[in-house]
């Protein structure tokens, strides 16, 4: 995309990396610019308004930062997704791989195993100082040839029957981690996380966090969610991985008063 008929700035008492963003914000919002176009580079932006490279940047951070954009770090700058798009991302109970990415996930890799639970798990799902067989559902989600975000879903052993669940089916694994989990569940307990994409520790479940690094990734979000079924009772625990260049989130929030 080239900067050719885009207005030009004024020289006017308002900074000139507001008036970018003001001008790139209005044809968003116009439908000038579409979810999935590609912003020209900088350097041609800077060019194109006769300033500094900086000032754009400084524009594009901030039009990033409100999820107007979204920038691989030295790949394209790309429109995003409608904030609306997003609003289901966690206020409902769905898959947040799938449902808060700025892209559309278009495949998903599943696996799975039975494994003695450690401590940690068992407590999580409510069986105290009790381990037990666990199912465990690995799951990998990308955009085109991007790995986006990594999950697992950790469950009692036999759940396996009441969902009619067999480890070998990767269709139905999917099926279970993207939907059946969260159709089973009446609420939950989610907490989060940011962390370096250098922090490869192990994670629980068995998921490292070496799957999701590359260079060129700013942070790792972490989520910690305990689905909860009739009677407050836990059925399934689930960890997400989540790169932090795609991934936004919108909350609504309300008065403690």
């Amino acid at each position: 995309m080239t900067c050719e008929g885009w207005p030009l700035l004024e020289e006017k008492n308002i900074p000139f990396y507001v008036q970018i963003y003001d001008i790139v914000f209005r044809m968003i919002q116009e439908g000038e610019l579409k979810e999935g176009d590609v912003l020209p580079g900088e350097n041609l932006m800077a060019s194109h308004w006769n300033i500094s490279r900086a000032t754009v940047r400084m524009a594009v951070r901030k039009l990033e930062e409100d999820g107007f954009i979204y920038k691989m770090q030295g790949k394209r700058t790309t429109v995003a997704p409608s904030v609306s798009r997003l609003d289901n991302g966690l206020q409902w109970l769905s898959n947040p791989c799938i449902n808060s990415c700025v892209a559309s996930i278009t495949r998903i890799s599943a696996r799975a195993q039975l494994q003695q639970s450690g401590e940690y798990v068992a407590k999580q799902l409510g069986h105290h100082n009790k381990k037990f067989v666990m199912g465990t559902i690995d799951t990998d989600y990308f955009s085109g040839d991007e790995r986006t975000a990594s999950s697992v879903c950790i469950f009692h052993s036999n759940m396996l029957e009441t969902w009619n669940l067999s480890l070998d089916d990767e269709e139905a694994l999917k099926e279970t981690v993207t939907k059946k989990v969260y159709q089973a569940a009446k609420r939950s307990r989610l907490s989060l996380n940011v962390m370096s994409a250098e922090d490869g520790s192990q994670e629980a479940g068995g998921m490292p966090e070496e799957r999701l690094k590359n260079p060129e990734q700013q942070g790792i979000i972490v989520m910690e969610e305990v689905l909860l079924g009739e009677n407050s009772e836990p059925i399934a625990y689930c960890k997400y991985w989540l790169n932090g260049n795609w991934y936004r989130f919108a909350l609504d929030r309300k008065s403690m008063m």
